[in-house]
């Protein structure tokens, strides 16, 4: 009776995680995240926090190690990627229920024009990956006095 229950439940469940993955892309579009081409198997949770100084961007990473993490600035966009890898003990697992999602992820920030790209940094630390975006000293006003007397 259970496992009958169980069963005609199933399409409603499948609807309930695709709102939940639309719902997640929704949330993250005004960010600038854009479709990856290659599929992944689920997506890290996201803060970003601004300081006077600097945008800081933390990830939650549980359960991936250091060697799995991926960082780079390709013009205005932050690319965050990697994989968690499911352990060998939990595979042999006959599991009834399992939430926690295993294999590739990727996050895409787009980066603000204030952002001084060569001084990024990034700390890994308890499954949390911190990310500090250092704001541009300088401010960005175009040079058009050039010829011009003042």
């Amino acid at each position: 009776m259970g496992e009958e229950q169980h069963e005609s439940l199933r399409p409603f469940m499948e609807v309930q995680q695709e709102v939940r993955r639309l719902f997640q892309e929704l949330v993250h579009q005004p960010w600038g995240a854009h479709e990856v081409g290659q599929s992944t198997s689920w997506q890290p949770r996201c803060n970003m926090e601004e300081t006077d100084d600097a945008i800081i961007v933390e990830v939650e990473l549980p359960g991936v190690t250091r060697e799995h993490v991926h960082l780079s600035v390709e013009g205005d966009v932050l690319h965050i990627s990697g994989e968690r890898h499911a352990s060998s003990q939990r595979q042999e697992r006959n599991f009834h229920y399992l939430e926690q999602q295993y294999g590739r992820f990727e996050r895409q920030l787009r980066l603000p024009r204030s952002i001084n790209r060569e001084n990024i940094t990034a700390e890994f630390s308890n499954g949390i990956l911190s990310i500090t975006l250092p704001k541009d000293t300088q401010p960005l006003v175009p040079d058009d006095s050039a010829g011009k007397d003042v």
